[in-house]
């Protein structure tokens, strides 16, 4: 199969009705839906399905990979009007492609605690702007400026933790390019600064809050997705390494995400 006959309805064979391990119920992808307690707690049996749908999404990029490259090494057939150009006269700088855009989507977010405490998952929104920037044969790196929401929900209790971060995430990706989509594999240091605290939808005050949690936060996301047109979908985990909450044991964040971006 050449790389330009490629089908688009290959990426979405994970999402169609048939393939009941991808089947998620109606209340999945909750946009905007943060403040809801009881969505996180039917949100919370689809994690596992969450991990491997990135996975999934990987290896159907390494799948394609082999494609792509045997695209990049074949050459192109010359027109019998074509006139032959010296490659000298391009600089790199040309053949970079530069894109900048708006990113939202929302964070489905907990908290890992090696004390075993039960928790659930909340929602929260994300979103800001994202500068792409384009190499040829696929390189590309995509630093983004975001506002995101985290936290957790403990079981037990019912405490509540949302904790609203700026985050700053660089995102190194590799996209393959076909006809009608480009898909991409990414991995993507951040770090965060959390400005605001909520406990149980009350607001807490600065010092306490500075006392309570570590308000620098640290870590990398690896994730899947597509470009297609101007809009970009992906979908994205991210493991936390500083630690959240100042308590006697180590609790870090985990956060999938899902979101678009419309690109210039």
């Amino acid at each position: 199969m050449k790389s330009e006959e490629f089908p688009f309805f290959t990426l979405f064979l994970f999402f169609t009705p048939h393939s009941s391990f991808f089947t998620f119920n109606e209340n999945f992808f909750p946009i905007f839906a943060y403040n809801n307690v009881n969505m996180s707690h039917r949100i919370g049996g689809n994690c596992m399905k969450i991990k491997y749908l990135i996975y999934s999404l990987i290896a159907l990029f390494l799948v394609c990979l082999p494609m792509q490259q045997e695209a990049f090494g074949r050459p192109k057939p010359k027109s019998k009007n074509s006139c032959t150009i010296s490659r000298s006269k391009f600089t790199q700088s040309d053949l970079i492609e530069y894109r900048y855009g708006l990113k939202i989507g929302e964070n489905i977010a907990t908290i890992k605690s090696q004390k075993g405490a039960s928790q659930d998952v909340l929602t929260g929104l994300t979103g800001g702007a994202v500068l792409q920037i384009v190499w040829p044969k696929g390189f590309a790196i995509q630093p983004e400026m975001l506002y995101s929401r985290k936290g957790c929900i403990f079981s037990g209790s019912g405490v509540r933790y949302d904790i609203d971060y700026l985050e700053v995430p660089v995102g190194f990706m590799y996209r393959l390019h076909f006809a009608e989509v480009k898909p991409f594999a990414f991995v993507a240091p951040y770090g965060a600064y959390a400005f605001r605290f909520v406990e149980n939808g009350d607001n807490v005050a600065d010092d306490t809050y500075s006392s309570q949690i570590g308000k620098w936060d640290y870590g990398i996301g690896a994730g899947a997705g597509f470009d297609v047109w101007k809009i970009q979908l992906s979908f994205k985990y991210s493991w936390g390494f500083a630690k959240v909450i100042e308590e006697d044991f180590v609790v870090r964040n985990k956060v999938f995400t899902v979101a678009a971006a419309f690109l210039f």
